[in-house]
């Protein structure tokens, strides 16, 4: 079986690119898997992950991010932790200095949504509330300080962040390109039950979200549209998706529901179009289902990866399809001598797993009394959300078709496959809720 690319084709970027915002995340990274079509839809046409991520919020920046009291009666999940490991951290002053309403140029859409999706993905969800040296953990402050601890990972990352709100020509948004979409939903999560993430926001805003399920619809032989007279050798099938998203703006102590392949008050649901591309043709049989076809083409044209066409519309819509996706491996800890730290330097993965998941105490510190949080001031800067297409709406972008499969001889191809998320919680934990 061949090694397939899913990725951009370039090389790792230092943390520091605005590509990358969450640590070292590779602009790269490949996988190996399967990338004959019929063959995908045939055995994962629908996919979960083997636990479904849990739901929570997303501890706006403009609040003060973990260091907010207004779910706790006045102490903030940050200022929980201090008291619990005797006030020799200052996790809450270093939240309001770097994650709150007076960071320079701190717009409304700015929060932990990623940090969540991480932990989410990584962590059981918190069913209980727990005692750490005689302070309270409701479920609210366990999930905010996991999803604090989780906003740097390592992690395999496809596509580009949009960086710009007039960004269109780039093809930065463009991408994730359906071939990526399609490789990654079936071989990461359909095969291999790992959870994905999404930035569902195609325009410059993040709004990460971890996916709960897909659905592909199987296609009719009438949605195979043959070979492409412009580019001979390339095959084309439409397609049509649905992906299911856990929510960030729901009730910092829920407890998720039950996921069952659709829409609720804890997941939204997407429904995506594209045209595939193929290397081969598609054969159905009497009965409509697909015996053989060609794998996935995904190449590069320039600076740009082609791999399909995104059909969700005439125009340029700025909320349709994923503007990167991710599947987190295991979460980093932060750099305390780096210039400018993006997870808290103050809060311990270790000692969460180790005190705060399972209600340990920690004889190394005498607690201290919980001291309130601090009330959120004004904003620095105005707050924005986001806009269901940028105003003015601009022109429709040209039609692009698929050019000659390249015939250049193929680098060599990495053996290795997607690990399985680490195992990061002490035995025993909080059980996973169905």
């Amino acid at each position: 079986m061949d090694t397939p690319d899913f990725t951009s084709g370039v090389e790792s970027a230092p943390a520091s690119d605005p590509d990358h915002p969450y640590g070292s995340l590779p602009a790269s990274s490949e996988l190996g898997g399967e990338k004959n079509f019929a063959l995908l839809m045939n055995q994962f046409s629908e996919g979960r992950p083997h636990r479904t991520p849990w739901v929570g919020y997303w501890w706006p920046y403009t609040t003060n991010g973990v260091a907010n009291g207004r779910y706790s009666g006045g102490a903030s999940p940050a200022g929980k932790y201090d008291a619990a490991r005797g006030n020799r951290t200052q996790a809450q002053m270093w939240e309001v200095l770097n994650h709150g309403a007076r960071v320079p140029g701190v717009q409304g859409w700015w929060g932990h949504c990623n940090g969540w999706c991480a932990a989410a993905a990584l962590y059981p969800e918190p069913i209980e509330t727990q005692r750490v040296n005689g302070v309270r953990f409701d479920i609210s402050d366990q999930k905010a300080l996991l999803s604090e601890a989780a906003m740097e990972v390592s992690a395999d990352f496809f596509g580009n962040r949009v960086d710009w709100a007039s960004d269109w020509s780039s093809p930065k948004y463009d991408d994730v390109v359906p071939a990526q979409y399609f490789l990654v939903l079936t071989n990461y999560m359909g095969k291999l039950g790992q959870t994905v993430l999404i930035d569902r926001y195609t325009g410059d805003q993040v709004w990460n979200q971890p996916l709960a399920g897909y659905r592909l619809d199987y296609p009719k032989p009438s949605d195979y549209l043959g070979q492409d007279a412009r580019a001979p050798g390339v095959y084309r099938i439409l397609l049509t998706s649905t992906i299911w998203w856990g929510r960030d703006d729901v009730d910092p102590d829920a407890l998720t529901l039950p996921f069952t392949f659709e829409p609720n008050v804890h997941f939204e649901e997407r429904t995506l179009r594209m045209e595939l591309w193929l290397d081969a043709p598609v054969v159905f049989d009497a009965n409509g289902r697909m015996t053989s076809s060609g794998d996935i083409v995904l190449v590069r044209e320039g600076n740009a990866l082609m791999g399909g066409v995104w059909r969700n519309g005439s125009g340029l819509l700025v909320d349709a399809h994923p503007d990167y996706m991710w599947v987190p491996i295991s979460i980093l800890k932060p750099d305390p001598s780096a210039e400018e730290p993006y997870t808290n330097i103050h809060i311990d993965i270790d000692w969460l797993a180790r005190h705060m998941t399972v209600g340990l105490d920690d004889p190394s510190v005498i607690p201290s009394p919980v001291a309130p949080a601090p009330v959120p001031l004004p904003s620095a800067s105005p707050s924005f959300v986001p806009r269901p297409r940028p105003s003015p709406f601009p022109s429709p972008r040209p039609t692009i078709t698929p050019g000659p499969i390249p015939s250049v001889e193929p680098l060599p191809e990495p053996s290795w496959v997607p690990t399985a998320p680490p195992s990061v919680l002490p035995s025993p934990g909080p059980s996973a809720r169905p």
